[in-house]
């Protein structure tokens, strides 16, 4: 039993026994209903207090049902995963984690109300914490911010990489818009510092402190590129050769 729960059945007593002393002030000439009186409260009461797990299994088995009836109903093409199927210590009653049958790494909690209406009351992710080289991985995470059962997550590739210490710049696809990822990591902690998306076929550049990362989609129509920094530095580059690859330029200190 969750503390909220002993909480509320500690209120519950205390109201039981507030009406057990009104009862006897009230029926003092006729102790003998007033004691009969409050047996029924106290029998009531513990009788409560024993069966609330069944009946927590019980209506946790009946919203069960009622979520897969509308899963069925409002994604009939769709199949999910709904957890836990039976009711375990610990759980809201009516609360159920939902994920895609593909997608077991992200998902949804839902929540079944006692008028059978369904709400979202969060998104979740079980990933563990990523290697260096497959960071890129968290940024279908980023996408989860507005994320629903009929949202579609974005099919994420990785192209390229490059590593230097803590940075990490990744060229990827993104629903196969070519996009370039910075990040920074350590064993402790990772962050995004900056998301490129570009178009297909277009060449694309973004700058971090004294680099410059280029990536030329595979579409690409050109045989060269000439690329400008921000400092003023001009790159000229292989466009035929270097399709799909992540270019780094370093920039001259100025």
């Amino acid at each position: 039993m969750r503390p909220g729960e002993l909480i509320s059945f500690m209120g519950l007593g205390i109201g039981v026994f507030i009406v057990i002393l009104f009862i006897f002030f009230i029926l003092r000439k006729r102790k003998k209903l007033a004691i009969a009186l409050t047996m029924l409260l106290i029998i009531g009461y513990v009788s409560y207090f024993i069966f609330f797990p069944t009946i927590q299994e019980n209506t946790h088995a009946k919203r069960y049902q009622q979520l897969e009836a509308y899963l069925s109903t409002t994604y009939p093409e769709k199949h999910f995963v709904i957890t836990p199927q039976h009711f375990e210590q610990g759980v809201n009653v009516g609360d159920f984690e939902v994920h895609h049958l593909d997608t077991p790494e992200i998902g949804v909690t839902l929540r079944i109300k006692k008028d059978g209406s369904v709400s979202q009351v969060s998104t979740w992710t079980n990933s563990n914490y990523p290697t260096q080289q497959e960071l890129w991985r968290v940024l279908q995470t980023n996408f989860l911010g507005d994320y629903a059962l009929d949202k579609e997550i974005p099919e994420i590739k990785k192209i390229d990489t490059w590593i230097d210490g803590e940075i990490t710049v990744f060229a990827l696809t993104i629903d196969d818009k070519p996009s370039i990822a910075i990040f920074t990591y350590s064993n402790d902690s990772y962050g995004l510092i900056e998301l490129t998306e570009g178009e297909r076929g277009q060449l694309f550049t973004t700058e971090y402190e004294n680099y410059v990362f280029t990536y030329i989609d595979e579409y690409y129509a050109e045989d060269s590129a000439t690329i400008h920094s921000k400092s003023g530095d001009t790159y000229s580059i292989n466009a035929l050769e270097q399709k799909g690859l992540l270019i780094i330029n370093e920039t001259p200190l100025h």
